[in-house]
């Protein structure tokens, strides 16, 4: 489960959480997300309650079906309920669908909640390749750098191509720059723009 050690939370208002906690000794904690499936492009967001506020941190760790997780994430708890949502949303990139768990530890006590991640088909590109293809309609990045980040959507399944295989050259029509301009600033959607890539490559205009 790729970079979920990377991921971080903020405080932000959340209301209608169902929950699921344990108890032990004096302390009680739950946690809840806010809907049972999320899809890409959604942020996780979740609520910890707890029955008393000790000064003690939280520990909270993400963990998929495949038992594998993320690196505990250390979470100050000031108040008895604490609202949190992810500043990153879902993408293909990072996580793969499937049944993830959240848990967290807090002062003796432990609770798991739990969420579905579903790919509904949409396509839905993390910002920081277009950054890639903004620098790249102006020049500043080469074609193969900016293939080579194609290449990564496609293999991460982001963008969906049929026996697809990395090329040894890379080609990408000149013209393509205003599409990639287009989607840089917001024009068109990221649903557009990967259904115009999945479209050149698997017609041969595109290579990489």
């Amino acid at each position: 489960m790729k970079k979920l050690a990377a991921i971080t939370f903020v405080i932000v208002s959340i209301m209608g959480l169902s929950y699921a906690g344990m108890s032990y000794g004096t302390t009680q904690v739950s946690i809840a997300t806010s809907k049972p499936v999320y899809r890409y492009g959604d942020s996780l967001s979740f609520s910890v309650t707890v029955s008393n506020v000790t000064g003690d941190m939280a520990v909270l760790e993400i963990v998929d079906q495949s038992n594998q997780s993320s690196s505990p994430i250390n979470m100050a708890i000031a108040k008895s309920v604490s609202n949190i949502t992810a500043p990153f949303p879902f993408y293909r990139t990072t996580f793969s669908p499937g049944t993830y768990f959240v848990k967290i530890q807090y002062a003796g006590a432990n609770a798991t909640t739990s969420f579905q991640l579903v790919d509904t088909g949409d396509i839905t590109i993390p910002p920081q390749f277009k950054e890639v293809a903004s620098s790249w309609v102006q020049n500043q990045t080469s074609d193969r750098l900016f293939g080579e980040h194609i290449a990564e959507l496609v293999n991460s399944g982001t963008i969906k191509i049929d026996g697809y295989r990395e090329q040894n050259v890379t080609s990408i029509p000149s013209w393509f720059r205003n599409d990639a301009l287009w989607w840089s600033n917001g024009s068109i959607s990221d649903n557009d723009f990967g259904h115009a890539i999945e479209y050149l490559i698997e017609h041969s205009i595109m290579k990489v």
